[in-house]
Order: structure tokens, then C-alpha cells, then sequence
């Protein structure tokens, strides 16, 4: 069983940037692969943490078009139906750290390491750009594809997203990208039979602890039972205890209450809850982790996958403590060509991002590397 530790998720501590290894002319005007690249800059905390009503007058809910891009994250899609993000869903590192702290109060040190992550690992750094759904021709692969001939976008499976989902199939077995209504609706059945009373929604309809101890071990359960390829390495099972504990941290705002109402806000509709406000609590990176920890303890489970019709359990890096295991798992999914074939501004963005994902997990940037492969 893993420690409780391991349930890291991706965060970064405030730090100075890291020294430009080229002129700085270089970076205003740099094109590589008929591509003109975009210095990434970690921007500086957000200073207003109050209750705020959410969204304001300049954020209405407008639909997504065809043509808008939405993935697997509710949040994320909540965020660009109002226009906290672009609503076309391509958005900058700089974007998602402004938009999560904004819409959501979230720690700065939460919202830059998912943002680098999701740059990294599913967008272009060179251009500084990811989609929140699926590809686009508005974000080219990475200069010379050294990734992979398409930046995947954060619906692609693996890196961001994978298996044992709370609302989307594993990839094996069906839709993996969009909403399910079965998967919501079994949901719905465990806030029944474990939820809180409301007097709002009424009995037995607020998504608590119990509801989220419950449900997550009936979803690892059914997929180990059903999914012959199931993948659960050690950095999914750890971000999707940690998506967990973003419901019932951040999705109920102000009023602490996770109800049934506003959980098919953000879930079924992908808006904010009417007369929502935003908590007044900073979400950071130990007050998630803290919760994913609970969830987790009611049913320990082990990073692993299925093998012959048996679940297996994986291999533990042992690098030296629970933190680095983490950092070195989610390393060997990012492709290794992030850092042996990149020069000029592209570099400098990377080892950036890099450092982001680096610090919490104290683990060193330059030599706990990416070893993935290209495009996977």
C-alpha cells in the first residue's frame, strides 16, 4: 500500500526564475519550425483571496460552439463557458494560473503546477499554448514534432487524464473525454446512500467525505473487475484522489455545502452554481493533499494495472522518499525529447516548467528528468 504521501499531487513552491541560458534577444523574436515562440513567465500571485461572488457581471455563461474545444475537467470547462478562460478552451500557462485562482480561490502554488503540467505534457511550450479538450489546428506539435506529430490536448488519455474517472470511461472501454450520464448517475446513488442532509436539497443529497471514500473505491473496484488493460501508475492514482478532493474542497464555495445542485452544476452543465461565491479559504496544495489523504485511508489501494486478468501491482521507483516516487512516475510520462532535443527559447520554457513541477515533490529539476516517450 502506498503511503499517504504519495498522494502528491502536482503543485509548485514561489520561486525566482530560472536564469535565461540565451540572449534575451533571442526570446522576443525566436521562430524555430516556421513557429515564432512566446517566453513563458510564472506571473505573480493573485493579492485578493476574499469571498467573491462567482461569476461576476464580465463572466456570463455563454455555450460552448462546435468549434469550442472542452475536455474531461469540469472545471476547466466551467471556467471557459464563462470566459474565465478563452471560451474558444486554448489557453496560455499564465491563463489558467489567473482564471483558477480567480474563479475558484485556488493556491498559486496548485494552479501553476497544474498549468505546467497541462503545458507540458499536452501542449505546445514553445508557442505556450494547450487546449482543455481534444486537438486543434490552432496549436501545432512542438517545433521539428520532437513530441509526437499533434500536441494531444488534455483529453488526450495519459499524462493529464486516465483511468478510473469519477464521470468518463477508461479508454478501453468506451467514451473517455465527455460526460457520462451512467457514471454521474451511480454517482448520484452513492451521495444517497452515504451523503449528508441539506436544507437546501434535502436528506441525503451533500457530497461528503463518506459519499467521495465510498464512491472512489466502487470505481476502482469496477474498473480492475472490468477494464483488461486498466493503467493506475502511481501519478494517476494519485491526481485522481486529488480531483476528488477538488469536489467537495472547491466546488462548494463559500457555503462549504457539496449539495446534489451544485454538483450538477459544475458536472452535468458546466456552469456556476446560481448565487455561487468563491471560498474564502485558499485551496493550496497541502489543503488538497490533506483530503485526498482521507479519501484515500478508507480504502488503501495500490498503484498497479491489470495483467492477464490479474491487477499487479507496479514496481515503487524508490528514489529515496514517497514525494520523489511521485515526481519520478509523472517524469517518465513526459517525453525525454523535452530535453534532449530542445534549444533556444523552447528550452528555457521547458526547464521552467521543469522547476515548477519539481519543487513540492523536492526532487531536482536537472536531474529527475522527463523519460517518456515522444507523443505517448
Amino acid at each position: 500500500m502506498p503511503s499517504t504521501t504519495s498522494l502528491v499531487f502536482l503543485a509548485s513552491s514561489l520561486f525566482v526564475p530560472v536564469a535565461l541560458a540565451f540572449p534575451t534577444h533571442v526570446a522576443r523574436s525566436e521562430v524555430q519550425d516556421g513557429q515564432t515562440g512566446v517566453k513563458i513567465k510564472l506571473p505573480a500571485p493573485a493579492t485578493d483571496t476574499s469571498i467573491k461572488p462567482i461569476p461576476d457581471a464580465d463572466h456570463p455563461f455563454k455555450a460552448p460552439g462546435p468549434n469550442d474545444l472542452r475536455g474531461p475537467c469540469p472545471g476547466l470547462n466551467t471556467m471557459a463557458n464563462h470566459g474565465y478562460l478563452p471560451h474558444n478552451g486554448i489557453a496560455t500557462f499564465e491563463q489558467i494560473i489567473a482564471a483558477s485562482q480567480e474563479a475558484f480561490n485556488m493556491g498559486f502554488d496548485l494552479a501553476s503546477s497544474l498549468a505546467a503540467l497541462a503545458i507540458l505534457g499536452r501542449g505546445n511550450a514553445f508557442i505556450n499554448k494547450v487546449s482543455i479538450g481534444g486537438v486543434t489546428d490552432k496549436i501545432p506539435p512542438l517545433p521539428f514534432q520532437i513530441d509526437g506529430p499533434v500536441a494531444g490536448g488534455l483529453a488526450k488519455h495519459g499524462r493529464f487524464e486516465g483511468d478510473i474517472s469519477e464521470t468518463r470511461h477508461d479508454i478501453g472501454e468506451g467514451d473517455f473525454q465527455n460526460f457520462q450520464d451512467d457514471l454521474y448517475d451511480e454517482f448520484l446513488t452513492y451521495v444517497g446512500r452515504f451523503g449528508g442532509d441539506s436544507t437546501v436539497t434535502g436528506d441525503a443529497s451533500v457530497v461528503n467525505l463518506k459519499v467521495m471514500q465510498e464512491f472512489r473505491w466502487h470505481r476502482f473496484q469496477q474498473e480492475v473487475a472490468s477494464d483488461e488493460n486498466l493503467v493506475y501508475n502511481l501519478a494517476r492514482l494519485s491526481v485522481s484522489y486529488n480531483e476528488a478532493a477538488f469536489v467537495i474542497t472547491l466546488f462548494p464555495g463559500a457555503d462549504a455545502e457539496m449539495n446534489t445542485g451544485i454538483l450538477g452544476s459544475f458536472f452535468r452543465n458546466q456552469t456556476f452554481p446560481p448565487n455561487w461565491s468563491r471560498t474564502g479559504t485558499i485551496g493550496t496544495f497541502d489543503a488538497i493533499l490533506d483530503v485526498a489523504e482521507q479519501i484515500l485511508q478508507a480504502h488503501p489501494v495500490s498503484a498497479g494495472r491489470n495483467i492477464n486478468g490479474q491487477y499487479v501491482l507496479d514496481a515503487p521507483p524508490n528514489t529515496g522518499s514517497a514525494t520523489t516516487d511521485v515526481h519520478f512516475d509523472l517524469m517518465s510520462g513526459l517525453s525525454a525529447s523535452l530535453v534532449t532535443n530542445t534549444t533556444g527559447l523552447l528550452q528555457e520554457n521547458v526547464q521552467l516548467l521543469l522547476k515548477v513541477l519539481a519543487a513540492p515533490f523536492g526532487a531536482d529539476p536537472t536531474k529527475q528528468l522527463p523519460t517518456g516517450s515522444p507523443g505517448q
